[in-house]
């Protein structure tokens, strides 16, 4: 097998293991399969857009830089790339984190943090825009203009993986601790480079160990340590998702095109149960 197909299977065992745990048993609402399967329809849509704009952006910039670093070390330029973009996605992360100064990024990334639960399925539970200022898709379509194919398909299956390993409600960390001698050691030692489940569960959460406002990158935990945002929980959040209630799902899917409007708190079945909560307090 080729190593996508490798990677597909092991993102679908995640969400296998998921079910059979009886993880989704309970915890999605009709409001949420609205909210995926338009992400999921929307992404494939508008990736083609996405190709031509970025396309046509670094063309304009840099067109004398075409191809001029096809011919180095794929693993080199794997490397350079995922430092790189995990930089990025830090600062952009960070940024739409802040529903102050950044509320175009904090409307269109709360779509993500708006589920009450962590599971596989948040890899795609997305804004239809926010693909658009992810520096993911900017930095990897760099890397293909550069000449570096290889290397960017690489980063891509790589983030599709990590995401799947820290979003999974299996939480294969915890068992390590709980049943492995000096289980506890190992995770630490793990997590001096890399993102585990336990860390990026705590920025899903509010509550004890529940912290939005900290570890912003994806598979590497350098940026965080670095920029003093490193959380490094005790247990499980309090809660999931954002407190204060949630918007339509229509209104998370298309902001900023449509407003978001007031949160409120809403059933399994997406209808309005109290008035509007307070506003939530702003994290920087």
């Amino acid at each position: 097998m080729t190593l996508q197909t490798w990677v597909l299977a092991a993102v679908a065992a995640l969400f296998v293991t998921e079910l059979v745990q009886g993880r989704h048993r309970g915890v999605h609402r009709l409001q949420d399969g609205f909210l995926v399967a338009s992400a999921l329809i929307s992404s494939f849509a508008l990736r083609p857009v996405l190709a031509m704009l970025t396309a046509f952006v670094i063309g304009l910039l840099l067109p004398q830089w075409k191809g001029t670093l096809s011919g180095a070390p794929i693993l080199a330029s794997f490397l350079v790339l995922l430092v790189s973009a995990e930089f990025a996605q830090y600062w952009v992360h960070r940024w739409a984190h802040d529903s102050i100064g950044h509320k175009l990024l904090y409307g269109m990334h709360r779509t993500h943090h708006s589920a009450p639960y962590v599971n596989v399925t948040l890899l795609f539970r997305s804004n239809v825009f926010w693909g658009f200022v992810h520096p993911y898709n900017w930095l990897a379509a760099l890397a293909i203009y550069l000449g570096q194919i290889e290397a960017a398909g690489l980063f891509f299956l790589m983030m599709l993986l990590w995401n799947g390993i820290t979003h999974s409600d299996w939480r294969w960390d915890d068992a390590i601790i709980a049943h492995v001698p000096g289980g506890a050691r190992l995770v630490e030692v793990f997590e001096l480079c890399f993102v585990t489940p336990r860390i990026h569960h705590v920025h899903h959460g509010y509550g004890r160990d529940g912290k939005a406002y900290r570890n912003f990158n994806t598979m590497l935990t350098v940026f965080d340590r670095i920029f003093g945002t490193l959380h490094i929980p005790a247990g499980r959040p309090w809660r999931y998702g954002v407190p204060g209630g949630e918007h339509h799902w229509v209104r998370q899917i298309l902001f900023p095109l449509v407003p978001l409007g007031k949160a409120v708190r809403r059933d399994r079945l997406g209808r309005r149960l109290v008035e509007p909560m307070p506003p939530e307090t702003p994290r920087r």
